[in-house]
């Protein structure tokens, strides 16, 4: 059964991987033939290469490069979707900055529509392979070892499998176990279990461990290793939440959990090419804007024209955040442990007009620039309000684990400045469970429609 799998595994990753290849020589082979691009150059062969890379990367954050995701249903084909966008985005970025060849952006755009199409047949194409096989092999038969609630469980959900017909010939039943297994399917006893030819009547052994047969469980392996049958060990964790990998550090055995997005390559990667991108292009558009409201600041009021304040971002680490000065210059201690007010006397006259319209904040994009922040993410906090909020609220360092941000979930929400600070944090938390670059692009675009004007952030 595990051959099978892994083979499965085997060809649709492969097969997966080189589906934007496809598309970029089936739309090339187009264009040409229909006489719209001349001849492809080598420069075409690497942005083949990236394409391909950068899906390596999407598929794997979205978990398409898992043959599971066959199974998935309308989230599968909206996670491919997505997938295909930000392979898409990350790669015009990357080409945003590289000037060194020349490419069809003509081209590009069909081979994502190519792409779209390729993945929606092959998806279906492969389902009805495993069909066929699993209709057309033999049902592999299962000797469960265990007759507790799990192992009756455990016989269940191997009988539900999509790769391979199993059915459970018997269970095993282990000193101090109740008996909680189906009517009609044999129990038998180590002893007899031992002694006798299972060949005969099993294929694969499957232990169902639970935490009272833990403590034994080594023994218990090596007491079925004299089967010369593939042994399987299914552990009951209870509601634990998962990762898909058990591997290696040292001597060590790991079983991986779901990681918080920030330790994973789309986010590492593909999240800092994008806020690099935008940045570079919002600083650019409002360069001279930028530079009428810092003489403004000047004329109007003395002092400095930014702002700089210490917010506590990624993994707790503080930073100094930029923004341009509104308000008469204050002490030290006022401005970082006082909430800001909307009817806070201290704004300028220039101030309000900037916290009305949120342009106070876009000095932040050279913190994203430089790396302390992202564009989307939970807003930052002062050091004093995070202590505060920590002893208060479960769960609010969790919105630590991602970037900070300039814009975020809570705040196109109408959660800004002085509100909720519970739903806020709900927000956030939501927002890191379900981040994704698809998930960023409708923030902005939120944000440029509506919550831009919504009001000062504070």
């Amino acid at each position: 059964m595990i051959r099978r799998i892994s083979l499965y595994e085997f060809f649709y990753l492969v097969s997966w991987y080189l589906l934007p290849a496809v598309a970029f020589c089936f739309a090339g082979a187009g264009l040409r033939a229909a006489e719209r691009i001349h001849p492809l150059g080598p420069d075409y062969y690497i942005v083949c290469i990236l394409l391909v890379l950068l899906w390596m990367i999407a598929s794997s954050h979205f978990r398409l490069a898992r043959i599971d995701a066959l199974y998935a249903g309308s989230e599968g084909w909206r996670s491919c979707m997505r997938a295909i966008a930000g392979t898409y985005m990350a790669a015009f970025s990357a080409m945003f900055f590289y000037r060194g060849g020349s490419y069809s952006r003509q081209m590009l755009a069909l081979s994502a529509v190519v792409l779209l199409f390729e993945a929606w047949g092959f998806r279906a194409v492969f389902r009805r392979l495993i069909v066929r096989v699993r209709r057309e092999n033999a049902a592999v038969r299962l000797l469960v070892v265990g007759t507790s609630d799990f192992a009756r469980r455990t016989s269940e959900r191997m009988g539900e499998g999509c790769y391979a017909s199993c059915f459970t010939v018997g269970f095993v039943h282990l000193p101090g176990e109740e008996r909680r297994t189906p009517a009609g399917i044999p129990v038998l006893e180590m002893e007899e279990l031992l002694t006798r030819n299972i060949r005969d009547f099993a294929d694969e052994v499957v232990i169902a461990s639970t935490s009272q047969t833990m403590p034994e469980l080594l023994g218990l392996v090596e007491r079925l290793k004299g089967l010369a049958l593939p042994v399987r060990l299914g552990l009951d964790l209870g509601d634990l939440p998962l990762g898909d990998r058990l591997f290696q550090v040292g001597s060590a055995s790991l079983l991986d959990v779901p990681m918080a997005p920030s330790e994973t390559i789309p986010y590492v990667v593909m999240k800092r090419a994008f806020d690099l991108t935008f940045s570079v292009m919002v600083l650019l558009l409002a360069a001279l804007p930028m530079a009428l409201i810092a003489v403004a600041i000047k004329l109007t009021s003395p002092g400095p024209v930014f702002f700089t304040q210490e917010r506590v971002g990624l993994n707790g680490q503080s930073f100094r955040m930029l923004k341009f000065r509104s308000m008469r210059v204050a002490a030290r201690q006022q401005s970082d442990t006082l909430w800001g007010q909307a009817s806070e006397d201290r704004s300028t006259g220039v101030g309000k007009l900037l916290r009305r319209t949120s342009l106070d904040e876009l000095p932040q994009f050279f913190n994203v620039l430089m790396g302390d922040m992202s564009v989307v993410g939970p807003r930052p906090e002062r050091p004093h309000f995070v202590e505060k909020f920590h002893d208060e609220i479960d769960e609010y360092n969790v919105r630590h684990h991602l970037k900070s941000g300039i814009t975020g979930w809570a705040q196109v929400n109408g959660l800004r400045g002085d509100t909720d600070i519970r739903e806020r944090v709900r927000h956030d938390l939501y927002y890191i469970e379900h981040w994704s670059l698809g998930f960023d692009l409708r923030i902005i675009l939120q944000t440029v429609l509506g919550g831009f004007f919504a009001g000062p952030a504070y």
